[in-house]
């Protein structure tokens, strides 16, 4: 195989970068596509992690009560689980991160051709190619 073919068959996108950096973003799919692999990870900490601590939030911070109540048909139950506060500290940073991930989301928006790019140009380098 000529290292135009083996450069044609592995070359990266722009479209499809853009079409990950659309529906998995967030987690860094896009970085992930076009081997920034270091910080796709961070985006993928920012997100999953702002969402664990806000989930450690809810349930640190929340109360259940159990109602109980007469019907037409009998007694019935109703359980409502209600917050307390805001979350406190960890709910703070949870949504911070998140918050920070979705900035980065909305920046890569301009820096996915650049991705594209650079990767196409280290495939073109290390194939011995002219770039």
């Amino acid at each position: 195989m000529s290292d135009l073919s083996l450069y044609e068959a592995s070359r990266k996108s722009t479209g499809v970068a853009y079409l990950f950096w659309f529906f998995l973003g967030l987690i860094g799919a896009h970085r992930f596509y076009t081997r920034a692999g270091r910080t796709g990870w961070w985006m993928l900490l920012l997100h999953a992690g702002g969402w664990l601590l806000l989930a450690a939030a809810f349930w640190t911070h929340s109360e259940a009560t159990t109602q109980t109540y007469d019907t037409a048909f009998g007694i019935g139950q109703m359980t409502e689980i209600t917050t307390v506060g805001s979350g406190g500290p960890l709910a703070l940073i949870g949504r911070t991160m998140r918050s920070l991930a979705w900035l980065w989301w909305l920046i890569d928006l301009f820096l996915v051709p650049g991705l594209v790019r650079r990767f196409n140009q280290r495939l073109a380098a290390g194939l011995g190619m002219r770039g």
